[in-house]
């Protein structure tokens, strides 16, 4: 209960701050506070400090507060560099122009220097510490994002990339993918040996249009590709064969609140098919969220 307690804590302090002020450490205040020749290692220790401060932690009189900076705080807070991500396969790839099909708009954000963001699925401890992971640039950095409505669905940026290169990581044979977005993962695994095939399953024609018009054709390897117009559970009921997919990678939800209900309606598929690979995109978040719904039943 103390775990969960600070797990809550800490979740709604970097929530708060991510959704109110992310860009309240700025380049202005870095410079005042950075000594001359300091390297990124000091760097990360003043950024650190600026946040605990901002996120109203007092670690001289609370050893809360102390154990929130030294458990959550220091593991979970890296500072980037743009070019790996810049070097990123995808993102040398594929060239992208503003536009819109229907209720879908492909364009383009961008973080600012210093600006807060997620980078990744949470971190889960054996402890069972929950860590956000979170980064910032030095420097501006620029990402295209696909929006339905004024909603952004999908973006080529730090955290879309680290969650889904676990799934990346070991995809192989013929490949099932349900949510297309701006078809990140049908890219990298098609450019692995191992994987024969993407087959993309998307509901949203508009979606699919896009894809296929602007993106799909700058795939090097887009003869591996299939793309299929279908809800994903009606595909897993009634198109999908066992003996015809080796992995799939379920992307079809936002963020943990559509998520977790979501995954607990795909995860019993698995056992209907035995010799498939099944993946989740941000499936560490949506456990975790299942252990909060348990606690709560106590």
């Amino acid at each position: 209960m103390e775990i969960r307690q600070l797990n809550h804590r800490v979740g709604w302090l970097i929530a708060d701050y991510l959704n109110e002020t992310p860009c309240a450490i700025t380049p202005e205040l870095m410079a005042e506070l950075l000594p001359p020749g300091a390297g990124p290692d000091n760097e990360v220790v003043i950024y650190r400090a600026l946040l605990s401060g901002f996120l109203g932690l007092d670690q001289d009189s609370s050893e809360e507060d102390r154990f929130i900076e030294e458990r959550y705080l220091t593991p979970g807070l890296q500072r980037l560099d743009p070019s790996s991500w810049l070097d990123n396969p995808y993102r040398k790839a594929i060239r992208f122009k503003e536009m819109t099909i229907g209720n879908w708009r492909l364009g383009w954000q961008h973080y600012q220097p210093y600006e807060l963001f997620l980078r990744d699925d949470l971190i889960l401890t054996s402890d069972l510490l929950q860590i956000p992971a979170i980064g910032y640039f030095a420097e501006p950095y620029a990402y295209p994002s696909v929006f339905q409505g004024d909603r952004e669905w999908m973006s080529i940026k730090p955290s879309e990339i680290e969650s889904s290169q676990a799934a990346v990581d070991v995809a192989s044979g013929r490949v099932v993918t349900f949510g297309l977005g701006l078809g990140y993962f049908a890219f990298m695994a098609s450019e692995k040996p191992q994987v024969a095939s993407v087959t993309v399953v998307e509901r949203d024609p508009a979606v699919i249009s896009l894809f296929e018009r602007v993106i799909l054709p700058q795939f090097p390897n887009k003869d591996k590709i299939i793309v299929i117009q279908s809800d994903a559970f009606d595909y897993l009921e009634h198109k999908m064969r066992s003996s015809e997919v080796d992995f799939v990678f379920m992307d079809i939800w936002h963020d943990i609140a559509d998520g977790t209900d979501l995954y607990l309606r795909a995860k019993p598929y698995e056992s209907r098919f035995p010799h498939t690979r099944f993946t989740y995109w941000i499936e560490h978040s949506l456990r975790c969220n299942l252990i909060d719904r348990l606690f709560q039943l106590q």
